[in-house]
């Protein structure tokens, strides 16, 4: 079985200013088998339009998703924030989830950044 996980975007990270930003999303289930998005260049909320097939060979009830600042070359990135969500129950039925993003504050505390928009879906064979 596989898990089907189309990265469609991100909400609340880009400021629309004349700077532009590199963004890519780290995704996995099993922390040995992270799978990336290609990187976007982007001045506003970065939109992916990707899909990463994530092989479900150990049991796993979460993806953890991981949202980068990374320069061109992607030898240098800045963590923006992080992302969990239930796996889907069902098999071959796609669902949408708009999953917030979060990060610690200058004084520890947990706050949301953003948004990630996945859908994701159990495939079989």
């Amino acid at each position: 079985m596989d898990l089907f996980v189309m990265v469609v975007g991100a909400s609340g990270i880009g400021d629309g200013g004349d700077k532009k930003y590199n963004y890519k999303v780290v995704a996995w289930t099993n922390e040995d088998d992270r799978r990336q998005t290609k990187i976007v260049t982007t001045n506003a909320d970065p939109e992916f339009r990707e899909v990463l097939h994530l092989p479900q060979n150990k049991a796993a009830s979460f993806l953890n998703l991981e949202l980068f600042s990374v320069n061109s070359a992607d030898t240098d990135a800045f963590f923006c924030g992080r992302a969990n969500t239930a796996l889907p129950m069902k098999t071959n039925a796609n669902v949408y989830r708009k999953v917030k993003l979060e990060n610690l504050d200058t004084s520890g505390n947990i706050v949301t950044v953003g948004y990630l928009e996945v859908y994701l879906g159990l495939e079989t064979g």
